[in-house]
């Protein structure tokens, strides 16, 4: 046999040996799948690097690999398989779809984003890089392109939940409240009662602000989970949120039978203290202190709630009780410091209420009380008047605050320490422009100009702070005062008759009690 015969036998011989070497990694490979389609994976994984042993460049193998790890929730050596196949094939998008989701479960959203993108770029209809993409823009605040792409998948899909879940809470990020509720409206007609994710939906739209939309999701989650403690619980407080407290008590009154938790004994109290139930809502708020005697909100609740009875020996007693037992909590220094206050013993209810700034420096409400009760401080003022010039150069969104400060420059003009009225002016002009309807700022602007001797440019400022609040008395008692110095004889008789008429004595403290309330649930 001559050269050329020998050179074509040995390339015959070598054609026939690597189609044998493929042949065998074909059916370790097919093995390797069978067994992990059965789920064994350990013996799954033996069968397919025997495969790969034979064609390292078999990216099937690399693939199969890649998802068997996966499985195990191993997913740097994944990510190593899934490499490994798109290096041997650049244009599979399966690999780069595998690859994508692994750096997925890894947090690495870049990557994976990239990943996604390759995909699209190779089968643009790929639903999986889709969603992907969607759920990676969406947890990067990216809302208007997460929508496109969660759109995209729903428009081939109308049963696809995930892909209306994406849209949902994307259309509530982007305040498109009518679409998303339509949405809602599909997925609750599309999930099946006993499907959980009907409980997260829920939880997206009463995050929003669309609390009475997520009721129906919840009543369909109760049918299916009638004994289920999250579904009775976020209906019940749903319900409350709604102003529906006869519901919202109905619903919790199984748990209080069946459960001892804290959070529903101070759930059932804050409804019953909105059935005007006092008792019941005492014993329940007691009941959720004397569980969780280190969660503050409880004992706040609690004390707040004897406060708001007219208790004020037992509010104080258990609010010396919180703070003795919890000294860094701001909210309980506020409660302390009120309840002194409404008391009579200003003092104390200074020196707690300026703890509680000191702990929470932006604390609106403990600025709100202090400026109520500024008067009674007496040689705290200069402390008082400093935390709120303090608080003001932050420029805070806080209307009160700058009434509250106003007040207290306008009474040091007044007695002669201020230069002028100006600064006084300019806190409650800058409390208007916060809050256009708020009476106080232009009475007190009506009392600047009259002080000014401007009994003409006062009826203006004063007429609008009756506007907005007909019983402020004080505001009519100075109209009437502008009218009869104008010459409007019956006009005045009419405001002072109004004034008159007035029951202001309590108007302060209630506003106190109602500032407490409000720090509440």
């Amino acid at each position: 046999m001559g050269v050329l015969g020998k050179l074509a036998a040995f390339a015959i011989a070598a054609v026939c040996v690597a189609g044998a070497q493929q042949s065998d990694a074909r059916r370790w490979f097919d093995q390797g799948r069978q067994l992990f389609e059965r789920q064994e994976w350990r013996q799954a994984e033996i069968a397919v690097s025997k495969a790969l042993e034979i064609d390292p460049r078999m990216a099937d193998a690399e693939i199969l690999l890649g998802l068997i790890a996966t499985a195990e929730s191993k997913f740097t050596n994944a990510e190593q398989h899934f490499s490994r196949a798109v290096e041997i094939r650049p244009r599979d998008y399966r690999a780069l779809g595998y690859l994508g989701s692994t750096y997925f479960q890894q947090k690495r959203f870049t990557k994976a984003a990239s990943a996604f993108r390759s995909v699209l770029e190779l089968n643009p209809g790929n639903v999986t890089a889709h969603y992907n993409l969607g759920a990676i823009a969406l947890s990067g605040g990216k809302a208007s392109e997460a929508l496109n792409h969660f759109e995209f998948v729903a428009r081939g899909n109308g049963s696809d939940a995930a892909a209306r879940i994406g849209m949902m809470e994307s259309q509530l990020l982007l305040s498109r409240t009518e679409a998303a509720l339509k949405t809602a409206k599909e997925l609750q007609a599309l999930l099946a009662a006993d499907d959980p994710r009907l409980i997260h939906l829920a939880g997206l739209l009463a995050e929003r602000g669309q609390v009475e939309a997520a009721i129906p999701l919840l009543e369909k989650a109760q049918k299916a989970f009638p004994g289920s403690y999250e579904v009775n619980y976020n209906l019940a407080l749903a319900y409350f949120r709604m102003a529906k407290y006869d519901r919202a008590a109905e619903t919790l009154e199984p748990l209080l039978a069946s459960q001892s938790k804290a959070e529903i004994q101070d759930l059932f109290g804050t409804i019953e203290e909105k059935r005007s139930h006092p008792a019941n809502a005492e014993r329940a708020f007691g009941r959720a202190a004397q569980q969780e005697p280190a969660n503050e909100d409880y004992r706040f609740d609690f004390a707040n709630a004897l406060l708001q009875h007219g208790k004020q020996d037992a509010a104080i007693a258990e609010f010396q009780s919180a703070v003795s037992a919890l000294p860094r909590s701001w909210k309980l220094r506020l409660g302390l410091g009120s309840a002194y206050y409404l008391a009579g013993i200003y003092e104390g209810g200074a020196e707690n209420l300026l703890e509680a700034v000191k702990l929470q420096p932006d604390s609106a409400p403990a600025y709100f009380l202090l400026g109520e009760a500024y008067d009674s401080w007496q040689h705290l003022q200069p402390e008082v008047q400093r935390v709120f010039a303090d608080y003001l150069k932050r420029r805070p969104r806080n209307a009160w605050a700058y009434y509250h400060y106003g007040v207290i420059l306008l009474g040091h003009a007044q007695s002669g320490e201020g230069e002028d009225f100006q600064a006084a002016a300019a806190n409650f002009e800058q409390a208007l422009r916060l809050n256009p309807t708020f009476a106080e700022p232009y009475f007190q602007l009506g009392v600047i100009a009259q002080l000014q001797g401007r009994m003409k440019a006062s009826v203006g400022p004063l007429e609008k702070a009756i506007g907005f609040d007909p019983n402020l008395a004080g505001a009519h008692y100075r109209l009437a005062l502008a009218y009869q110095r104008l010459g409007d004889t019956a006009s005045a008789n009419e405001e002072f008759r109004r004034f008159r008429a007035i029951k202001d004595q309590t108007r302060h403290q209630q506003r106190v009690l109602e500032s407490l309330a409000g720090v509440g649930r």
